[in-house]
């Protein structure tokens, strides 16, 4: 039986990159005891939070990348998620009031670049299927949800779930057969 290798191959990291991430590490870590510190003291919004879940997403998304599911879609749905919990930390923490409108906004113009990141090249990109197939099926129930719940929808919101229907509608036409045999690998399910 011949197992095809699908992850990337470590490469040598430089030593630059890695004196580079030791030195950031440090300064994000002190940051992260100064910054509370100081908002603590100086009273007022928790604009602590929002640094703090800043180093958050630089640490995770551009200095310590993973070794497995290192790809540009998983990188993209990573920063979707994180991005999106700032914008709502933002709004609740800072400026209340605007991201029931952009929240759903930057969460389809993120899914439609994924998406045309995908079907670039389908053939490639099968593999990594899954967390886009997530976040849409996700994005799908929570905007349904938001419809129905709250009674002053606006248009972001339903352009947010006639987006993820399509992108849905089309990833299964597309993939058919193919998304089958990546739910069956996900889930380790025989035939």
């Amino acid at each position: 039986m011949d197992f095809e290798v699908v992850y990337p191959k470590v490469k040598n990291k430089s030593i630059f990159m890695s004196y580079f991430r030791y030195v950031c590490g440090w300064l994000f870590l002190t940051a992260g005891v100064v910054c509370p510190v100081v908002n603590l003291v100086l009273g007022g919004q928790a604009w602590s939070v929002i640094v703090l879940w800043s180093m958050y997403i630089v640490w995770t998304i551009v200095l310590k990348q993973p070794l497995v599911e290192r790809n540009l879609i998983s990188l993209g749905v990573r920063a979707l998620v994180m991005v999106g919990i700032l914008l709502v930390l933002i709004d609740r923490l800072i400026f209340p009031g605007w991201a029931a409108f952009v929240l759903p906004i930057f969460i389809y113009a993120t899914l439609i670049a994924l998406a045309v990141v995908f079907f670039s090249n389908i053939s490639e990109q099968r593999h990594n299927v899954m967390p886009l197939i997530t976040v849409i099926v996700l994005t799908v129930i929570g905007a349904a949800i938001a419809l129905t719940v709250y009674s002053e929808t606006r248009w972001p919101m339903i352009v947010l779930e006639c987006v993820a229907s399509a992108l849905l509608i089309i990833t299964i036409f597309i993939l058919r057969m193919r998304l089958l045999t990546e739910l069956r690998k996900r889930f380790h399910i025989e035939k």
